[in-house]
């Protein structure tokens, strides 16, 4: 698949109005009528669609079953109650190249601070999608003098969470976000809220975590590309006409409300873990189920093994929610690993991971973690 197909491809899928407007223009081409086995789907009915890409190597290399694992920074994209496991200020970044060579980024930062008896984290989260030429009506091809160069779509969110140690087993966090996304002409913002909570059951080093995000969200676009000017023709006399302005109605989409519940198993390692201890082997795994307002359930697994707790090798499936996609079981697919090193008094961990895109080709996702 060419890099301007997955580029059209995923930009069709962050739009959330882009497949209502592809049915209403009337353009040729072939009709999809659902079966008599196909469940409704709001897939593309959601703004802010950039939430749902994954962040963070260490998530992502065990395709994102990590709600009950994952900690630091980078659990506040994932289940915001695990940022309290740390007693130091730690702070965390990530790039991630999606769809091969689409251009497509999306970069994020991370940063906690123990309070009393949790911790505080703000988070921002970038998606770009890379220069695009500008067309127009009259340059359906691009380069109408009248509007030249390139524009991007561009979806940005900012979190504030706190995670408190309710007992020593039980953590829980309340959180908000604030997103935006659009181009230079027209733009929409949304707020939410978010509840998570971890349980360490003590029980053959079973944790289960869970996450409810983005509640309660909507808007509509803004901004001059939905306003139009029309020009009333002469009549009656009159000298000249005049330009009538008006707005496009632009419809009011919900944020993308996900659940997220996961149960993690020490398999080999620490002192709960299931099948032994070791101080030089560690094997976690891990199911996730999520579940947002536009997919059906989907679920993933994952497994993190380490070596001295410096060295880690992830592998992870998710399994997604098209139907009749004729893609195999390699979609979804991901596989990492990490460094932990000790740095300046403090641990520094660099991981990477790859991630099975099917016919978009892949994810490659590069983060670092310091402060632990």
């Amino acid at each position: 698949m060419h890099t301007t197909q997955i580029r059209l491809l995923a930009a069709a899928a962050a739009l959330s109005w882009s497949s209502v407007a592809y049915a209403q223009s009337g353009l040729p081409g072939s009709e999809i009528v659902p079966g008599a086995d196909d469940r409704v789907s709001q897939v593309g009915t959601r703004g802010a669609n950039f939430l749902h890409v994954g962040i963070g190597a260490r998530a992502e290399g065990m395709a994102g079953a990590v709600s009950a694992l994952i900690d630091g920074p980078n659990a506040l994209f994932w289940n915001p109650a695990n940022i309290a496991s740390r007693d130091n200020l730690s702070v965390f970044a990530s790039y991630e190249r999606l769809f091969g060579n689409s251009g497509i980024t999306d970069v994020a930062a991370a940063l906690t601070l123990p309070i009393g008896q949790g911790a505080l984290g703000v988070g921002i989260t970038q998606y770009s999608s890379g220069p695009i030429e500008r067309t127009t009506e009259n340059a359906p091809e691009g380069g109408d003098p009248a509007f030249p160069g390139t524009f991007s779509w561009i979806g940005t969110a900012f979190s504030a969470h706190y995670a408190r140690n309710v007992t020593d087993r039980l953590t829980a966090a309340i959180g908000a976000r604030y997103a935006t996304e659009g181009i230079d002409l027209a733009g929409g913002s949304y707020f939410a809220a978010d509840i998570a909570t971890r349980f360490r059951t003590g029980l053959y080093g079973l944790t289960v975590g869970a996450a409810l995000s983005n509640l309660g969200g909507s808007g509509n676009f803004n901004g001059p590309g939905v306003q139009q000017q029309v020009s009333q023709p002469r009549y009656n006399g009159q000298a000249t006409g005049r330009n009538i302005p008006f707005n496009y109605r632009t419809r009011e989409e919900p944020i993308p409300t996900t659940v997220q519940f996961g149960v993690l198993s020490s398999l080999f390692g620490d002192a709960e873990a299931l099948f032994g201890t070791s101080t030089t082997h560690a094997l976690n795994g891990e199911v996730d189920f999520m579940h947002a307002n536009d997919t059906d359930v989907q679920a993933a697994v994952g497994l993190e093994y380490a070596f001295r707790k410096q060295l880690f090798a992830r592998v992870g499936k998710r399994w997604y929610n098209e139907q009749h996609s004729g893609e195999g079981f390699s979609r979804g697919f991901a596989l990492g690993g990490g460094l932990h090193v000790p740095f300046l008094g403090r641990h520094l961990a660099l991981d990477y991971a790859f991630v099975n895109q099917g016919q978009l080709q892949h994810n490659q996702v590069l983060s670092f973690d310091f402060g632990f």
